[in-house]
């Protein structure tokens, strides 16, 4: 009383312990915030910035036709193996007993080129056969007719039948050789000619195998775009298969949080989709890089461009988990979902539990918005 009394007196006013408490008080809030943050951002990261991924196959077909039936509908659940759609297998068949008829014909041609050799191979032996004779006939005129026993006339004749013989014989066998050449290129100890037929026919029937289009993984048939007479070309994706044995995980961490991420720590995921649901979950991996220092070779210099912000804004490093107690049939889980996650990078019982009750509000209010 005497205190307020003097202050009174003097014309000085009390000082207000009462707003200056509140002002140290926020003060100190926002203070332990930003270290909270900080610890935060190093020891248990959390990002809002997550999505779902799997594997997308895009169901094209590996030859061109006309769709004669369409088995599945758009968003239905199939098996690996179950067929999807088939091609007018028609005009694959032709081809292939096209070709088998052309293999036939070219097996009979081998037939026929052994025939040959086999002829010409008599040949020769019988045009070595009568040089040999003529070549005896005239080493027995010579003697005689370099006495005059017979006509130099009958020496003459025998010497034309000699050279005769001679061309009759490298005839035969350069027939002999060319033929013989027609089987002597081999692959594998088989025929090339024959080679050549059986693997255009294998080609064929590939083809004719490929005019139904069967489901390469277990998943979800999607933007289905095909219907009974339609016309597609090779490689024309006609519907896309999101394969449901492999989920996970995408969050996007700035690069002040991905110092301490390592494969294998533990980490919470609470998803969209699911609200007041928490995941728990596993680091997989950590991208190497992003597009923004990848350079490209120009022959220029570099091009670098001044910074127009105060703040240099963090980069962003894409970080994949895999839920590890995910119940597929309880929780089907749809690509591009949007997800919160919480890394816990040690054993750090205040921050992580923190970073958990951060994580379980976010995933509350997924319920309003």
């Amino acid at each position: 009383m005497k205190l307020k009394y003097l202050f009174g007196k003097l014309g000085i006013k009390r000082p207000d312990y009462t707003a200056r408490f509140w002002v140290i008080l926020v003060v100190c809030i926002v203070v332990v915030l930003i270290i909270y943050y900080a610890l935060l951002d190093r020891y248990t990261p959390y990002t809002g910035d997550a999505y779902i991924q799997a594997y997308v196959v895009q169901v094209a077909p590996q030859v061109e036709g006309r769709v004669v039936a369409v088995y599945v509908e758009n968003n239905q659940f199939i098996r690996e193996g179950e067929k999807l759609f088939s091609l007018d297998p028609r005009p694959y068949e032709y081809r292939v007993e096209q070709q088998r008829a052309e293999l036939v014909q070219a097996k009979q041609e081998v037939d026929q080129y052994r025939s040959d050799i086999r002829a010409a191979e008599q040949v020769v032996k019988q045009s070595q056969a009568e040089l040999t004779y003529a070549h005896k006939l005239y080493d027995d005129l010579l003697p005689l007719a370099e006495k005059n026993y017979v006509a130099r006339i009958e020496l003459d004749r025998a010497i034309d039948k000699l050279n005769s013989q001679k061309a009759v014989l490298n005839q035969s066998i350069a027939e002999y050789e060319r033929t013989e050449q027609a089987l002597e290129y081999t692959i594998d100890g088989e025929f090339a000619l024959i080679r050549q037929m059986e693997s255009q026919l294998a080609y064929y029937r590939y083809q004719l195998e490929q005019t139904t289009v069967y489901a390469s993984v277990d998943g979800f048939v999607t933007n289905l775009q095909l219907v009974s007479g339609s016309y597609i070309d090779v490689g024309d994706a006609v519907l896309t298969l999101v394969d449901d044995d492999n989920w996970w995980v995408v969050a996007n961490f700035r690069e002040n949080s991905v110092g301490r991420i390592r494969e294998g720590q533990k980490a919470e995921i609470s998803i969209s989709l699911y609200p007041g649901k928490i995941f728990e979950a596993r680091i997989e991996s950590t991208d190497w890089g992003v597009s923004a220092g990848q350079g490209i070779p120009s022959g220029n210099l570099p091009d670098v461009e001044n910074p127009e912000n105060w703040i240099s804004i963090s980069q962003r490093f894409p970080v994949r988990l895999t839920i590890t107690d995910l119940n597929e049939e309880q929780y089907p889980l749809r690509i591009g979902g949007s997800a919160s996650v919480a890394v816990y990078t040690g054993r750090n019982f205040i921050l992580n539990g923190l970073a958990g009750l951060w994580l379980r509000i976010g995933s509350l209010i997924d319920y309003v918005y």
